[in-house]
């Protein structure tokens, strides 16, 4: 999320103001403040790719006036086969669709589309699968199942650089100039590991740790990076050990349990989930972890979310969005069939109203935007 205009655009603004409103006594008009605002939330929509069951966005206004499938709305075509993550830059939202290996380069005011083919961009043996996307300057970053990241030029969406990772690279995070790429490895628990990208030299380095077992997404809180990981599988796919580490001077801790988190960076919070798949099922909890007091807290009971999918934190607001499936009555586990929901809460746990979603609501985007007060 960016807070501060450019250098330039100040020193742009300084000028204009200085030339037009200087007089006698040598006052000037201080330039105008900026605020950041939310402008609404976008909901990737998985679908259930089994089922034909395309992937769809959502999109919610500040107002809360919901548009379901707004993306073939505006395209008159489906979002396709597994969206799985998006992020802003710019005017633009940048949706991974990995069944269909194309990036989606969205106009985020008229949501006018336009694709990004991975495997044309990158090769038949380097792109297919666009799994999870970074940002950063004038570059977005896209992870493949090949084992891959490439590196997109925003100005002409052409290839800058590609980078080999690791075994099934998922999640992305930037830190100053190092990209880091959490290689999952698809749970088997044979070569997991995280790569650390120098986006200076090209140079990818590679670490493994007792506990990076399942790694699949980041968080940055200064400079902190936390790492999201799935856990381990035993022979009848109970899911344990799931939860979120801290990765300092190449030393791995261990935070809290979750199968799920979000960052409020601005607070120093993180969210968590903990939903682990387990026979028999594990209760859910939500909780909050303070990274300043070293303190986890029950966040919400959850009694009001049904089967866990996603969640996200407004940094604006600080309000947190946690979407869910339906039970579907019949046979007491998630509906993989049909619509989902979001619940929004105050930072303090407070639930504030839910919304309808589409089918598997499973990434999170907030339309930011800077103003002038």
């Amino acid at each position: 999320m960016k807070k501060l205009l450019s250098i330039a655009a100040i020193a742009a603004m300084c000028i204009t103001t200085f030339t037009a409103c200087s007089d006698d006594d040598g006052t000037q008009t201080p330039p105008p403040s900026t605020v950041t605002v939310t402008d609404g939330l976008f909901i990737i929509n998985a679908g259930n790719a089994s089922q034909q069951i395309y992937g769809s966005l959502t999109f919610i206004s500040k107002d809360g006036t919901v548009a379901q499938d707004a993306f073939r709305t505006a395209n008159n075509r489906s979002l396709g086969n597994t969206p799985n993550d998006a992020i802003i830059l710019g005017s633009k939202l940048y949706i991974a669709v990995t069944g269909e290996n194309t990036i989606e380069v969205v106009d985020r005011n008229t949501l006018k589309s336009e694709r990004i083919n991975t495997t044309e961009l990158m090769g038949d043996d380097k792109g297919k699968q666009p799994r999870r996307l970074a940002a950063g300057g004038k570059y977005v970053y896209v992870s493949t199942f090949d084992g891959y990241v490439a590196q997109i030029d925003t100005t002409d969406y052409t290839l800058a650089n590609i980078y080999q990772a690791g075994s099934y690279p998922e999640g992305l995070a930037l830190q100053g100039s190092y990209l880091y790429v959490a290689n999952s490895d698809y749970g088997n628990g044979v070569n997991p590991s995280l790569s650390c990208i120098d986006l200076n030299t090209g140079t990818v380095t590679d670490f493994k740790d007792a506990l990076i077992m399942n790694p699949t997404g980041f968080a940055t809180i200064g400079d902190n990076l936390y790492i999201l990981d799935a856990g381990r599988y035993d022979e009848s796919w109970n899911q344990a050990d799931a939860g979120v580490r801290l990765m300092q001077n190449g030393k791995v801790t261990k935070v809290v349990d979750a199968t799920m988190m979000a960052v409020d960076a601005q607070r120093g919070l993180i969210y968590t989930v903990n939903a682990p798949y387990t026979y028999p099922a594990t209760p859910v909890t939500y909780n909050v972890y303070d990274i300043s007091t070293g303190e986890t807290k029950t966040f919400v009971s959850g009694d009001d979310i049904e089967y866990p999918a996603a969640i996200a934190v407004d940094e604006v607001s600080g309000d947190v969005y946690v979407t869910s499936y339906k039970i579907d009555p019949d046979t007491g586990y998630a509906d993989y069939f049909n619509n989902g929901y979001v619940n929004q809460y105050k930072a303090d746990g407070t639930f504030v109203r839910q919304f309808a979603t589409g089918v598997g609501p499973t990434a999170l985007v907030f339309n930011y935007n800077i103003i002038n007060e």
